[in-house]
């Protein structure tokens, strides 16, 4: 390990942009029927809340990434405000909502080609798609990021241009109707409660952008703009997507329509279209997975030249990448594909939604506690609002952590004491042990601000 050699920086604001938005985005065409089924069209309006409420913690991490501009971006944060021990847990718990994110998507695109080829496809077959796939990002992302970040940039922009397409083609055909959304609450104030508590794991990707930030050639103060400007991209999306499927067929019929959006351009528009939506969706997959990957890669290698794990994990090979951190994750995803043929793996999505929203609120308070204890340090842009964003971005965070938890049952309890007690208490007691008995392996590393002169 070369502890000189440094990442580079050759990610621009479309790069930026393309991993958020890109990331963001899940696999529509497999969840359209769910979201329908949820609440029926104001399943649109549902996204609309839920990404609002991201709005706030997307404008404090604009300011903390511009004042640390730093790979690991929520892990340097908490540990500025917080310590070792809180950075500790809020990247644990980044780390299931990422690696759950990865094994997810393998498991969307399985059933793409399911649907599309191989309507009968055995488990088996599923899961040597997904290595073969994991095998695929695992050597892509061992070469320079700027593959990468292109390959993000082109298949984000085809996907969004599809998704488009369809919007206005679907709005333009005859058959579509508004009355087609009466009642607009199919499923009653519960059901859309339900749906909008269960919308934001859809929104999870914006936090990649303080990921990448040593590696950004753009600036720190402008960073803001593709964090916030992915979640407004995607609220228009998302909840556009939804609304004019709604649109198209009485809720009856799409509640049961298996592959919504592209089973109805097979119907109206024909083959070829029903495949451009599978490719999207697709594609959707590939962008998503890939950023997630990016993102579980820099937030380790962090962890590692942190010195709060190994200084393994922080080895960069010859195209000053993060080699180790990389293979770390795809033993994590492989494992997780191991659990793709049990109902484990749909639990820790739900679970996914929590490890993300402590990370939230861990970050949020770290913005109120550093523009406290921290005043002298510089920030080239600064939220609006001060401390009073800070703490709706807390709010908003603590509105996540609870819906999430609301909807909580006995399994996703017991997933959770695993994960957090049964296996994070002995990864944590084992690093403090380590450090204890080597400490001159162990010295912490994290960067923090710059003092205004």
């Amino acid at each position: 390990m070369n502890e000189e050699k440094k990442l580079r920086k050759v990610m621009g604001g479309m790069s930026m942009f393309a991993m958020a938005a890109g990331s963001i985005i899940g696999p529509w065409l497999v969840m359209m029927q769910w979201w329908l089924s949820l609440s029926g069209p104001s399943i649109a309006l549902a996204f609309v809340l839920t990404g609002l409420l991201c709005i706030p913690i997307g404008l404090v991490y604009g300011e903390m990434t511009s004042m640390l501009p730093n790979v690991g971006g929520p892990f340097v944060f908490i540990y500025n405000a917080f310590g070792k021990q809180a950075a500790f847990w809020g990247a644990w718990s980044l780390m299931l909502a990422y690696s759950t994110v990865i094994a997810f998507q393998l498991y969307a695109i399985g059933g793409l080609i399911s649907y599309l080829w191989w309507p009968e496809m055995p488990h088996y077959a599923l899961v040597i798609i997904c290595l073969i796939l994991c095998l695929g990002f695992y050597f892509m992302n061992s070469r320079a990021l700027s593959l990468s970040a292109n390959a993000q940039i082109v298949m984000f922009f085809v996907l969004a241009i599809i998704g488009i397409g369809t919007m206005i083609a679907f709005v333009a055909h005859p058959t579509f109707s508004t009355a087609n959304w009466t009642p607009f609450f199919q499923t009653g104030k519960s059901g859309f409660l339900t749906a909008t508590a269960l919308m934001v794991t859809m929104y999870f990707g914006f936090e990649l952008i303080p990921q990448f930030a040593e590696e950004s050639k753009y600036p720190v103060k402008k960073l803001w703009v593709p964090l916030v400007g992915s979640i407004i991209f995607c609220i228009i999306f998302y909840s556009g997507l939804c609304i004019v499927n709604a649109g198209m067929m009485p809720f009856e019929g799409l509640k049961d329509m298996e592959m919504t959006s592209a089973t109805l351009l097979k119907t109206h528009f024909g083959v070829g279209a029903q495949y451009a939506m599978a490719i999207a969706t697709l594609l959707a997959c590939l962008t998503c997975l890939n950023g997630f990957w990016l993102g579980s890669i820099r937030l380790m290698y962090s962890m590692g030249k942190a010195r709060i794990l190994p200084r393994w994990f922080s080895g960069l090979n010859e195209s000053d990448v993060p080699s180790h951190s990389n293979l770390a994750i795809l033993i994590i995803v492989i494992i997780f594909i191991g659990l793709s043929g049990t109902r484990w793996l749909e639990s820790l999505f739900t679970l996914m939604a929590i490890g993300v929203s402590i990370c939230y609120l861990l970050s949020s308070l770290s913005f109120i506690r550093l523009r406290s204890i921290h005043p002298e340090w510089q920030r080239p842009w600064m939220a609006p609002g001060g401390v009073a964003m800070g703490v709706l971005a807390v709010l908003c965070s603590a509105v996540m952590a609870y819906y999430t938890f609301k909807y909580f049952d006995s399994t996703l309890w017991m997933l959770f004491v695993v994960y957090f007690v049964i296996l994070g208490g002995p990864v944590w007691l084992y690093l403090r042990h380590r450090r204890k008995q080597s400490p001159e392996l162990y010295v912490i590393n994290v960067p923090t601000g710059v003092v205004v002169k």
